[in-house]
């Protein structure tokens, strides 16, 4: 019995099925819930009461197994046994014997052409609020240089080799390998209209890698932080890190599917957590530094995102300064563009 319970909870799962002759203007349906058991021909210029018989067969007394059958008008609307469900012209079979074939032909069997079978799912019920765990970035980074040229013969800082002291043209990435990976621990959005606009918002980790084409290096040593260098450097890179709390608006032009256009945009605010520079070079080998090298302890940033399903663009670019304003006179904007991985 427990294998028609089965088949039978497969039933209650239907919404509708409706069954259709036009040439004997005959229908037979089942409505569970707030659906309606009609069954027999009808009349669709008369309002009529259909009287339901339900017949319950026991073969035993005890363990029982039941033959259900539901009529109407000498109509069988339903019938029940061990290994068959039947609903009007369609029975449902079940078949667990060596030829069994895991196929609902196999499983179905009835008039099709005057049988129309729906399933209708109920609408997805969305959270006020919604949350996602690990999100991952991966883009490119670059430097948008702002710093007045006025200023270039101001500069604090010394060089041996070089007649002129570096200044922010020297600062100039190699775009193919300078990189922004970010890593959100959670981020949640916020129901404000309809699940159509949203507030996101959430905390995580941003890192730059800064790539110099030019023998730049920097130290430690007060007055000295950035300088040229007489290496010839392999692989010659800035690294940054922040804590990054986004906070965006979020349009989603279908919020029961996952698929759809998705856009947001809005403010972000870090602060630095740690800062090193890596070098390799015949001369000196693989080095590192670890330091602040006066840059700026906070940064604040335009980001948005833009795409469709799970796989979006993003962008971000600061609206502070990379180096401390009080320490430095250079001026440099970080930006980045990538792809993100996220389920929202």
């Amino acid at each position: 019995m427990k294998k028609i319970i089965l088949v039978v909870c497969v039933l209650l799962s239907l919404n509708a099925i409706a069954q259709t002759d036009s040439t004997q203007k005959k229908q037979d349906t089942i409505r569970i819930g707030n659906m309606v058991i009609v069954g027999g021909n009808l009349d669709s210029t008369e309002n009529k009461k259909h009287v339901v018989n339900i017949t319950v067969d026991s073969k035993r007394k005890h363990n029982r197994k039941s033959d259900i059958k539901i009529d109407s008008e000498n109509e069988t609307l339903l019938s029940v046994t061990e290994d068959t469900v039947k609903v009007g012209r369609i029975k449902i079979i079940n078949k667990q014997g060596d030829d069994y074939n895991k196929d609902w032909q196999s499983l179905l069997q009835g008039d099709f052409k005057k049988t129309k079978i729906s399933i209708e799912r109920e609408p997805k019920k969305l959270k006020q609020v919604t949350s996602n765990w690990w999100i991952f970035d991966l883009g490119f980074a670059n430097l948008v240089d702002k710093t007045d040229p006025l200023m270039y013969n101001t500069l604090p800082y010394q060089s041996m080799l070089y007649p002129a002291v570096p200044n922010s043209t020297n600062l100039k990435l190699n775009n193919m390998k300078s990189s922004n990976v970010n890593i959100w621990v959670v981020q949640q959005k916020l129901n404000l209209y309809q699940h159509y606009w949203n507030l996101k918002y959430g905390v995580g980790i941003e890192m730059f890698n800064f790539r110099f084409e030019q023998p730049i290096s920097f130290s430690n040593t007060p007055g000295n932080y950035v300088y040229f260098d007489n290496a010839h450097f392999s692989k010659n890179k800035l690294f940054v890190e922040y804590l990054t709390v986004p906070l965006q608006l979020n349009y989603q032009s279908n919020p029961e599917n996952n698929k759809s256009f998705y856009a947001s945009l809005g403010l972000s605010a870090g602060y630095l957590l740690q800062s090193h520079t890596k070098q390799i070079s015949e001369e000196r080998g693989k080095r590192k530094v670890n330091g602040n090298f006066d840059l700026n302890n906070l940064k604040m940033s335009t980001i948005g995102e833009l795409g469709i399903g799970s796989i979006r663009l993003y962008g971000s670019y600061s609206l502070t300064n990379l180096f401390d304003n009080n320490l430095t006179n250079f001026d440099m904007a970080p930006f980045a563009i990538g792809l993100r991985f996220s389920k929202f």
